[in-house]
C-alpha cells in the first residue's frame, strides 16, 4: 500500500497587517485573520515549492515522478512541475522524472495523493507531490480572500511512516470561488463557500465513517483546507476533539494559503503525531469535499514548520503593497 515516506513545508516569514489593510481600503469590521503570510519580492509559488520539496527529498532517493498542485503558477502555458524538477539540486537527471500538473480546487492535494498512490502501486517508484499557492485578489478584495502564501511537499512511496487510507467524496454544484476563462479576476461568494464547505464536509465524513467504522472523535489529528476562519469553526460540532485540532488550524493567524493550506495543515499534523494515530485530511473546493484517512505507523522526521510559522516578522502596509502590486489579479 502506498504511504508517505517524507515531507516538508514552507511558509513565508513576512506577516502583512490585515487590520491596517482593511482600514486603508475603508473596510470596517474586525479582521478575519491576525496577519497574512506574504511572500517577499524574491519569493513566488515556484520558490516556495522549491523550499518545501528540497526539505522533503533531502537524503532520500530521487523520485520517479513529480506532481505539482497550484492555482497561481508564476507563468502560463508551461508546466510548473517540469520547471521545478529542473531547479531541484538533488535531482541529477530531471528529464528522467515524469511530471504532472494539477489544479482544480483547494482540495486537489488529495487528488494528487490518489494519483501518486496509483503510480506507486503500479511500480513507478517514489512520487514527489508538491502543493504551493499564493492567490492575490485585487486591492480591497484581499480583505475577504485573506490571500496568503505557503507550500508543502510529500514523498509517496512504500514502507513509509504514514499509510494512505480510504477516501470519500461529496459534491454539489455551487459557485463559491471561481474564475471564468476570459477573466483574470477571481470571483467569490463567501456565503456560498461557507454552506458548501459545511455540507460537503459532513457528507464526505459520513461516507468515510460508513466505509471505515471510524467516528470523528477517533482521529488523533485533523488537517483541513482553510479558506476562511468561519469554515473551520464547525469542526468541533462534527465530533473532532480539541487535541486533534490543536496546532493544525492557522487561517485565523496567517490567512488563506489556497491549495497549500491543506498541505501545511497536514505537515503540522504529522509533526505532532505519534505512532498508532490516524490522521483525518479534508480538502474542499468548488463544491467538492474530499476526506481521507492517513494512518501514522511510526514517528516521522518533523518538518519544523511550527517553528518557521512562529518566526514570522511583521511588515509595514507600504511594504505589503510594494510586494503585491503587479501580482494582484486585475478587475474584470
Amino acid at each position: 500500500m502506498a504511504s508517505i515516506t517524507a515531507y516538508g513545508a514552507y511558509v513565508p516569514t513576512a506577516r502583512a497587517p490585515l487590520g491596517e489593510i482593511q482600514a486603508f481600503e475603508g473596510r470596517p469590521g474586525r479582521p478575519r485573520s491576525k496577519a497574512l503570510a506574504t511572500p517577499a519580492l524574491d519569493e513566488d509559488v515556484l520558490t516556495m515549492a522549491w523550499e518545501a520539496a528540497t526539505q522533503a527529498i533531502a537524503g532520500g532517493s530521487t523520485p520517479a515522478a513529480l506532481i505539482t498542485v497550484t492555482h497561481s503558477a508564476p507563468f502560463g502555458m508551461r508546466k510548473l512541475s517540469r520547471t521545478l524538477v529542473r531547479a531541484l539540486d538533488a535531482i541529477d537527471d530531471p528529464e528522467a522524472v515524469a511530471c504532472y500538473d494539477l489544479s482544480g480546487h483547494q482540495g486537489s492535494l488529495l487528488d494528487a495523493f490518489q494519483l501518486a498512490a496509483s503510480l506507486v502501486d503500479g511500480g513507478a517508484g517514489d512520487v514527489l507531490v508538491v502543493v504551493s499557492d499564493f492567490v492575490v485578489s485585487y486591492e480591497d478584495r484581499v480583505c475577504d480572500m485573506l490571500s496568503a502564501g505557503g507550500a508543502a511537499a510529500f514523498v509517496v512511496g512504500t514502507d513509509g511512516f504514514a499509510a494512505l487510507g480510504p477516501v470519500a467524496r461529496e459534491s454539489k454544484e455551487v459557485y463559491d470561488v471561481w474564475r471564468l476563462g476570459t477573466e483574470p479576476e477571481v470571483r467569490y461568494r463567501m456565503e456560498v463557500l461557507f454552506d458548501g464547505y459545511l455540507t460537503t464536509q459532513k457528507g464526505a465524513l459520513d461516507k468515510l465513517a460508513a466505509a471505515t467504522g471510524n467516528a470523528a472523535d477517533s482521529y488523533g489529528r485533523v488537517a483541513v483546507s482553510q479558506p476562511h476562519p468561519q469554515t473551520v469553526r464547525g469542526l468541533g460540532k462534527l465530533g473532532f476533539t480539541d487535541a486533534a485540532m490543536a496546532g493544525t488550524v492557522f487561517v485565523g493567524d496567517l490567512g488563506n494559503m489556497g491549495a497549500a493550506s491543506l498541505g501545511v495543515s497536514l505537515a503540522l499534523a504529522f509533526d505532532g503525531a505519534s505512532a498508532g494515530q490516524t490522521v483525518l485530511a479534508f480538502g474542499y473546493g468548488a463544491g467538492e469535499g474530499i476526506a481521507q484517512e492517513i494512518t501514522v505507523n511510526a514517528a516521522p522526521r518533523a518538518s519544523g514548520i511550527a517553528e518557521l510559522i512562529a518566526a514570522g516578522a511583521p511588515i509595514s502596509l507600504g511594504t505589503y503593497y510594494r510586494w503585491t502590486r503587479g501580482r494582484q489579479q486585475k478587475p474584470h
